[in-house]
């Protein structure tokens, strides 16, 4: 004779009831939650996966190849980031002069600046990194919304992935 597992909806505990209690409520052993005991899954009996839908896989393959493609070509234009200050820390996450005119933006490691400074809580820094974004005008709104589709966003020291989703939704409603 088996038994049915589940758990209590209440207190989460483990509960175990005899094949003869499925399909009917009984009372949690623990909290005394009334609990509804499902019947006992058949030998065999399984669940089968939904159809893979190709159109929907095709169209997320074209918005990586794309994004891909828009970061190799959008991302490297401008100049390569400065030297290290000598603080053992690189260049990119320091306080940067604005662009002077004419000068092409470094799109990337002005939004790498903007996440350091935002994870830092320094919002001077940050704002300094938007204005150098807004300076490239479209192509940098462009470029953070390829970032924000990439399944693998910009890498940033002790800041989780979902944190610097968020923090690119923010750049991207600054950019706006």
């Amino acid at each position: 004779m088996m038994s049915i597992e589940l758990h209590c909806p209440r207190c989460s505990k483990l509960i175990r009831a005899p094949d003869e209690a499925g399909g009917r409520h009984g009372r949690c052993p623990y909290c005394k939650e009334s609990v509804y005991v499902p019947l006992p899954a058949e030998e065999g009996d399984e669940i089968g996966l939904a159809p893979i839908d190709e159109a929907e896989e095709e169209r997320i393959q074209r918005l990586r190849r794309e994004s891909a493609e828009y970061i190799a070509t959008v991302g490297h234009e401008a100049e390569p980031p400065p030297e290290s200050d000598g603080s053992g820390r690189s260049g990119a996450a320091s306080v940067r002069p604005p662009p002077a005119p004419g000068e092409t933006v470094d799109l990337g490691a002005e939004v790498k600046a903007f996440l350091t400074a935002m994870r830092d809580s320094k919002l001077e820094e940050a704002d300094r990194a938007v204005a150098n974004l807004e300076k490239a005008g479209s192509r940098a709104r462009d470029y953070v919304e390829g970032l924000m589709l990439d399944e693998m966003p910009p890498q940033v020291e002790n800041v989780p992935p979902a944190l610097i989703k968020g923090f690119l939704k923010t750049l991207v409603s600054r950019l706006s």
